[in-house]
């Protein structure tokens, strides 16, 4: 999530959209006051320490403290870094994800700049995204799951109550979209160059993504008997909303 004062704009980050790629563009443009949770570490690989924004967040004592800890164990500082302050912020806001919270959430931590700012988020055909997912949560698995076990897990979290899996509560509150401007992944260059013509930044273009990655068969043959379903039951309100399909759609 990203909320800048400097352009008046809140960013939602859903899950698997490039998110962090948007992150790490927007960066240089923020101001001394503006806030970013999550991605800090691929931001500071790319972007100067040196930035207000940067530097007043490094300059607070836990920000000093998680720098010196890391020294002494040898860890990289910018993953520290990012993990700190999305602890911080995430008590700070009273969030249940500093990365990824909810719209309610942010309108309750923010007021009336919720209601002022322009807010903006994208969207995946959920059922590509749960490949992309799985590919992901899977990679340093010697074992990994099938596709299926994999949904039937994030289906049993889901039941439990845990809506990590779901973009659809980010970027809605009470099922109606509370956020001004929806782009899609599968537009995704065109789409972000649009987002940021509406928050007054021109000739800025998305940078590349490190975590892209080309699927090593097409994401349909993942796909087994009832898995389409199984995404459904999953990730319908979000299926019906923006007319996806599993042709790609």
């Amino acid at each position: 999530m990203i909320i800048s004062h400097r352009h008046r704009f809140i960013f939602i980050h859903c899950r698997k959209v490039a998110g962090s790629s948007m992150k790490v563009t927007l960066a240089p443009h923020l101001g001394p006051d503006d806030l970013l949770l999550g991605s800090l570490h691929e931001v500071l690989k790319d972007s100067s320490p040196f930035q207000r924004w940067i530097l007043r967040e490094l300059a607070k004592p836990a920000g000093i403290a998680e720098l010196l800890s890391a020294s002494m164990k040898r860890r990289d500082w910018r993953s520290a870094m990012n993990k700190v302050l999305k602890k911080r912020h995430k008590r700070e806001l009273g969030l249940s994800s500093s990365s990824h919270p909810t719209a309610v959430e942010v309108r309750a931590s923010l007021g009336k700049t919720w209601d002022e700012y322009f807010k903006f988020c994208f969207v995946r055909n959920p059922y590509e995204r749960a490949v992309s997912d799985y590919l992901y949560q899977t990679r340093l698995m010697a074992e990994p799951p099938s596709f299926s076990e994999f949904l039937d897990g994030v289906k049993a979290e889901a039941e439990a109550g845990d809506v990590k899996h779901d973009n659809w509560p980010m970027y809605t509150i009470d099922d109606d979209i509370a956020v001004d401007f929806i782009g899609r992944y599968e537009n995704l260059k065109e789409d972000f160059r649009n987002a940021m013509l509406q928050i007054g930044l021109e000739n800025v273009e998305l940078a590349a993504s490190e975590k892209r990655r080309r699927y090593p068969k097409p994401w349909q043959a993942y796909y087994g008997t009832g898995d389409q379903d199984r995404v459904e039951s999953l990730f319908l309100r979000e299926i019906n909303e923006f007319n996806y399909s599993f042709e790609g759609k």
